[in-house]
């Protein structure tokens, strides 16, 4: 049986990948919270769909993805489409270095972890789908000397772990915007998980595994204000990557409008036209 998995369905954004992706995948479907509750509601909600099953992942714990993995492997399962919609949601009443060190635990450690225990359970051809952002674009990051680094197509893993540490040192110092990293932690973190999308694209395309990131929109503001068309219109461009987009889209971020876009566009330029 094909099996997918959408990471991150308590969110309203993945909320809507989820009811939108049981209408036009033919297989079984995981999809995981950080919050047990909000995912059994979720599955009350559908479980009309016998294909959905509910299983709890908080990416900011190895032990936590670990025993997703093995509750994969034994069923003896291969994945077929991943959607990673894993993000941080911002807690009050934190200090900024605390609030940097969450944000990069979900955003960017997660994404790695993730990547680095459950991708080997991808069947050949499978198409993973990194949900990132408009503050994913390398410009957010002030610095040319850090997007460079950053950017580096021969960069390794353990040198991109390097370069985030040294952002999440400045920022308990408080002279992240100083050396030029800018004063917005999200934006980072999406920086660096469009960073990993790119390492992990030169790790399994030999796999003929599709690896993409893609910016759903700007959703940024508070979820609670808007109404779920907005979500709605988000989960396009994922879904999208799901079912019509040609393999040979690999190894890109790809705008809300479907195109793939480089990823060192001016972010004041308009490269939206949904």
């Amino acid at each position: 049986m094909n099996v997918a998995v959408v990471v991150g369905a308590s969110s309203n954004l993945g909320y809507q990948v989820l009811k939108n992706l049981i209408k036009i995948y033919n297989g079984k479907i995981y999809f995981t919270t950080d919050d047990e509750s909000t995912g059994y509601h979720i599955y009350e909600s559908l479980e009309k769909h016998r294909r959905i099953e509910y299983y709890r992942v908080d990416v900011a714990y190895t032990k936590s993805i670990i025993n997703f993995r093995h509750h994969i492997q034994d069923r003896d399962e291969r994945i077929d489409l991943l959607i990673n919609n894993s993000d941080y949601v911002t807690e009050k009443n934190l200090s900024h270095a605390e609030k940097v060190r969450r944000t990069l635990s979900v955003n960017f450690y997660g994404f790695i972890n993730f990547g680095k225990l459950v991708y080997p359970l991808l069947s050949e051809n499978a198409r993973v789908i990194n949900v990132s952002g408009p503050a994913g674009l390398l410009a957010s990051i002030e610095n040319e000397r850090i997007r460079s680094r950053i950017s580096d197509p021969m960069l390794t893993e353990d040198e991109l772990v390097g370069i985030m540490q040294e952002y999440e040192e400045a920022a308990r110092k408080g002279i992240e915007r100083t050396e030029g990293w800018g004063s917005n932690v999200q934006a980072v973190s999406k920086v660096a998980l469009n960073a990993v999308t790119f390492l992990q694209h030169r790790e399994w395309s030999h796999e003929g595994v599709v690896i993409n990131c893609v910016n759903p929109g700007n959703l940024t503001s508070r979820e609670e204000r808007k109404s779920s068309k907005v979500f709605e219109e988000g989960a396009k461009a994922i879904l999208y990557l799901v079912k019509e987009a040609p393999l040979s889209l690999n190894g890109n971020f790809v705008w809300s409008n479907h195109n793939a876009i480089p990823w060192n566009t001016d972010p004041y330029v308009e490269v939206t036209s949904v």
